[in-house]
């Protein structure tokens, strides 16, 4: 017997010994698994439109930045207030300190410098509690920084506002996507039930000798084909799925499949362009943030102009001060001293301080509120356009829904026909292939175009800033 054949040779033992391995590395595996994972699968989610929101609003990273840097608004007032309208405090809880010098020179009467007859080390000792208010005034600077720091506050409150709706119809359109995905496999399914119905109809027919093989043959290869089609449906459903996923932020959701949700179709012939428009004008995100910057802009000349105006110095100290010769008042807390107050009023009058870097200022801020200004006249001019746009856009599409819906029942009632023609002998495979195609082409529409209707409606919403029914609740 040959070595090859052998019972015991080489590459048996190698099999052998491969298959352990396997068995092994299977093992390893389920034991290292957690004891829940191998109990049990998580519970599917049923995720309702209105959970995703919440889910999103809770973890979605976008709009929690926005969220976090919000936050700041209350520290940064408190801090405007602190710094610029009550006084700078200082206070000086304890210090105490040793000094000794050694001056081997002195003045006379007349204030010449001479050398000291005796030199020697003079040593003291003092500690010191002191409190110190300040107060630096110049022009409208309180107003201006307090305005500044307001203006601050609006801009994060409204770039939230603007995070929160671009939040809103992120997850709103992945949702609505997804639900667009799901109900096509729908539809892709049903189109395989009724590819295999046919199928069978070719078979019966083929045997009553009605028909040839071929029909059968090109049956089978739309079975195939449909079933393909319904693959590739599926995938555009998971894409669509983690989609959603993403935009809600929040990884440790469990597996989840979508809750039937009625889709927010109407006429909107209902809708008033101006009003939409008035509306966006009013609640835009976009167009607030930029009208803010005008006014931070203003706010900006102000403080530029400022420079001419004169500085109001004020200054109040009341301190404690023991100071004794060598080492006597060396961490001294008795309070048998007197206390010490002072006070100091200044007035600074910068008139012709750096003239020219002055006017350099105020022309820098001028032309950037003139610019400002122009940003936001652009941002509402984009803002009209976009709103109208939209409208017309979501006009245009409810009509296209209108087409597609007519074209499907039209499309219904010739494939009806065209089975039972094939039925009957009177039409070939090939035609009623081409019939069982369009009618199937025309489903696929009327999904694409009913959802296409909600993808307008939401940019409709996002170019207002505002869902549209709650505008029309508000009677606009």
């Amino acid at each position: 017997m040959s070595a090859r054949g052998a019972p015991g040779s080489a590459s048996a033992r190698a099999a052998a010994r491969r298959g352990w391995v396997v068995v092994a590395l299977a093992l390893g595996a389920a034991l290292t698994l957690p004891t829940g994972s191998r109990a049990q699968q998580p519970d599917t989610l049923t995720l309702t439109l209105e959970r995703a929101l919440d889910v999103a609003l809770g973890s979605n990273p976008a709009y929690r930045q926005a969220v976090n840097r919000s936050r700041l608004n209350g520290t940064e007032w408190r801090t405007a207030w602190f710094e610029q309208v009550l006084p700078r405090a200082q206070l000086n809880l304890f210090s105490t300190q040793f000094t000794g010098n050694l001056t081997r020179r002195a003045v006379d009467n007349f204030g010449n410098p001479i050398e000291r007859p005796e030199t020697d080390w003079n040593y003291f000792s003092q500690t010191n509690q002191a409190l110190d208010l300040t107060w630096s005034i110049q022009g409208a600077s309180i107003f201006n920084a307090l305005d500044r720091q307001r203006l601050v506050n609006q801009d994060r409150d409204v770039a939230e506002r603007r995070a929160l709706l671009g939040m809103e119809v992120a997850v709103r359109r992945a949702f609505w996507d997804a639900l667009e995905q799901a109900e096509l496999r729908r539809a892709e399914e049903e189109l395989v039930e009724a590819r295999r119905t046919d199928r069978e109809v070719a078979e019966r027919l083929f045997g009553l000798a009605m028909r040839t093989r071929v029909d059968v043959l090109n049956a089978e290869l739309a079975v195939e084909q449909q079933q393909r089609a319904l693959r590739q449906q599926e995938a555009a459903y998971e894409k669509a799925t983690l989609a959603l996923r993403t935009r809600m932020g929040d990884e440790d959701l469990p597996p989840f499949r979508l809750a039937g949700t009625p889709l927010p179709v109407f006429d909107p012939s209902s809708l008033n362009t101006e009003a939409l428009v008035d509306a966006a004008l009013d609640v835009n995100p976009e167009l607030r943030q930029a009208q803010v910057a005008v006014r931070s802009a203003d706010v900006g000349l102000k403080e530029s102009k400022r420079a001419w105006w004169p500085t109001l110095l004020l200054n109040f100290n009341l301190a404690r001060r023991a100071q004794m010769s060598r080492g006597d008042a060396l961490f001294d807390l008795s309070w048998d001293e007197a206390l010490d107050q002072r006070f100091y009023v200044g007035l600074q009058v910068p008139m012709f301080n750096d003239f020219f870097q002055n006017q350099q200022g105020i022309a820098r801020s001028s032309v950037e509120l003139s610019n400002r200004t122009e940003a936001e006249r652009e941002t509402r001019l984009r803002v009209k356009e976009t709103v109208r746009g939209a409208l017309l856009e979501l006009e245009s599409l409810w009509e296209g829904l209108r087409l597609a819906q007519r074209s499907e029942e039209i499309a219904q009632e010739a494939l009806l026909l065209s089975q039972e023609e094939y039925r009957i002998g009177t039409r070939t495979f090939g035609e009623l292939r081409q019939a069982v195609d369009a009618e199937a082409e025309t489903r696929r529409q009327v999904i694409r175009a009913r959802y296409a209707f909600v993808d307008a409606l939401l940019s409709l919403e996002e170019a207002v800033g505002a869902p549209v029914e709650a505008l029309a609740a508000m009677g606009r």
